[in-house]
């Protein structure tokens, strides 16, 4: 099966698709920094599942991590839902929106194409 790499998958949906994966005998690892989340889902996940994730606490729009994510961690393929969603925050806050939802996911697309 395949190493598939799920960005934000400590969060609802993320965490929800971890169990999917999991069961289908894929092998997880997981990159979120925890801002709208909690590691807790993640011993969930593995409870339910009775299967193991990596799990790697950080954020996409740390290069350098990402190159050593894809160093240390063969990945077949990637699900990003690392991504921040609450609308009236977005419209208080909107550079940190873009920061992290258009400057966080072209950092991680990069980071896969120096991966390969």
């Amino acid at each position: 099966m395949a190493n598939i790499l799920v960005t934000g998958g400590a969060g609802y949906i993320g965490s929800h698709t971890c169990v999917e994966l999991l069961t289908a005998g894929h092998e997880v690892i997981v990159l979120d920094n925890l801002s709208n989340s909690s590691a807790e889902s993640l011993r969930r996940v593995q409870q339910l599942t009775q299967k193991n994730l990596t799990f790697v606490e950080g954020d996409i729009r740390d290069s350098q991590l990402l190159d050593r994510l894809f160093q240390d961690n063969p990945v077949d393929a990637v699900i990003h839902f690392a991504g921040l969603k609450a609308v009236g925050e977005s419209q208080q806050i909107p550079l940190a929106y873009f920061d992290n939802n258009i400057a966080g996911s072209i950092s991680l697309v990069q980071a896969m194409q120096r991966a390969g």
